[in-house]
């Protein structure tokens, strides 16, 4: 009997292709919530997850191979190969990282373009995650964000940055992504289309998620994006704008906490970084060695505030993988010109085919990069790179067809009409947005 595998017609979308943003929007968060009340424990990795979904990624191919040729004694010797490896790696990890010690220092650096190369692999085995799942998953982030400050807030009588579900800045970052996939597309061009995605429920919780996190970053991106490319008509547009620069001025009148100190951690390497690079201009363009301490010397009365954010004593200097900001880690470690290619690229590409989605996510990528990690920590990257996927992916061919409307928030017709009066490019003139 000859086992064979089917050759699939055309490439489907998978439900799978939605679960590293159920990891990131719920499990992460949720994880993070449950490890506040177990104790101390072991310290895990942020990047444990990812590890698992790797695997399952290799599993999944291995296992549903398209390539419709015979599932020979090849397939099975694959999946006796992985499992074997995977075993070496389990029971010697000790031993690999220590092999591994000398190449310490550059692997965290490497994380945004692992976590690129991540999230292509996940693509092109599971497909693209549609606007439908951002939207989604992103309402289910925003729903915990409400429920987590307002436990908080009953409890401290105060909204720290650092909550039980997460740090505040990340939260938002990621729920500014789903914000971006949640903004009405544009018109047809030349026959391509895409596709308007979502419920009003899902983007009502994105929104009230992203006011819940407080996010000073977060709250100043949400209130131009929204402003400039959101839904509805001119006046909901700045009733959104206007409550999102509202709950940024209550942000500096909200009673101190602990958590408060990070702030001023990253303000002070942000001082420190100018003066560096005023001083010292080749810095500015080679970076400085990845494996050494930063050059910057503590004053008396920022050592406490240092080893209580960071839990590191300020005798062993500060490094880069301390630095919240990304832009700036990026240009510490590698100089200006890698990120400023990278961000040329990106505008390069985003301009291209210039859409809400694109222009929103590029605004909030370069704004949230000024006071977060971003693509260096795992969850936001492996969001944010899905949803870059997406934006710069080819439109949709429109079809004769009527639009057809799906159980699952997916409307996969393009409308059947321009609909002018709540077109945000026409009432700003901000074509060909």
């Amino acid at each position: 009997m000859r086992m064979e595998q089917e050759q699939p017609k055309k490439r489907t979308w998978s439900r799978l292709a939605a679960v590293p943003l159920a990891v990131a929007c719920a499990a992460v968060p949720l994880g993070t919530l449950l490890s506040q009340f177990a104790g101390p424990g072991p310290e895990s990795s942020p990047f444990m997850p990812w590890v698992a979904l790797a695997a399952l990624g290799t599993v999944h191919a291995i296992l549903f191979r398209r390539s419709g040729q015979r599932l020979r004694t090849r397939f099975f010797l694959e999946l006796a190969m992985f499992a074997g490896l995977s075993a070496i790696v389990i029971l010697h990890h000790e031993d690999i990282f220590f092999q591994l010690e000398r190449f310490t220092p550059y692997l965290p650096e490497l994380a945004p373009v692992i976590m690129l190369c991540f999230c292509w692999l996940w693509t092109i085995t599971f497909g693209m995650p549609d606007r439908a799942a951002f939207q989604r998953w992103g309402a289910v982030l925003g729903l915990l964000c409400v429920l987590d400050l307002a436990v908080e807030a009953f409890i401290y009588r105060a909204a720290p940055p650092l909550r039980w579900i997460g740090q505040a800045d990340l939260l938002a970052g990621l729920l500014l992504v789903c914000l971006c996939a949640s903004l009405k597309p544009g018109p047809l061009d030349n026959g391509l289309y895409e596709p308007d995605q979502g419920t009003p429920l899902y983007r009502a919780l994105i929104l009230a998620g992203l006011l819940a996190t407080l996010s000073r970053t977060g709250l100043f991106a949400a209130a131009w994006i929204y402003l400039c490319f959101g839904r509805g008509g001119r006046i909901l547009r700045i009733s959104v704008f206007l409550a999102c620069f509202a709950a940024l001025a209550l942000t500096f009148r909200l009673p101190l906490t602990p958590s408060d100190l990070a702030r001023y951690v990253d303000y002070w390497l942000w001082a420190k970084s100018m003066n560096l690079f005023a001083q010292s201009p080749s810095t500015l363009i080679a970076g400085l060695p990845l494996d050494h301490a930063l050059p910057f010397a503590f004053p008396p009365e920022m050592v406490p505030i240092w080893e209580r954010v960071t839990n590191s004593p300020a005798l062993f200097g500060a490094h880069l993988s301390q630095v919240p900001s990304f832009w700036l880690r990026f240009t510490l470690g590698w100089g200006a010109i890698l990120p400023t290619a990278c961000l040329t690229g990106l505008f390069v590409l985003v301009f291209r085919r210039l859409t809400r989605m694109g222009a929103g996510l590029a605004a909030a990528l370069f704004v949230q990069g000024m006071s977060t990690p971003l693509f260096y920590e795992p969850s936001t990257g492996a969001v944010a790179w899905l949803a870059l996927f997406l934006a710069l992916s080819a439109p949709r061919q429109a079809r004769l067809a009527g639009p057809a409307h799906s159980d699952d928030g997916r409307n996969p017709e393009p409308p059947a009409g321009p609909q002018p009066q709540d077109d945000p490019a026409r009432e700003w003139d901000m074509r060909p947005l």
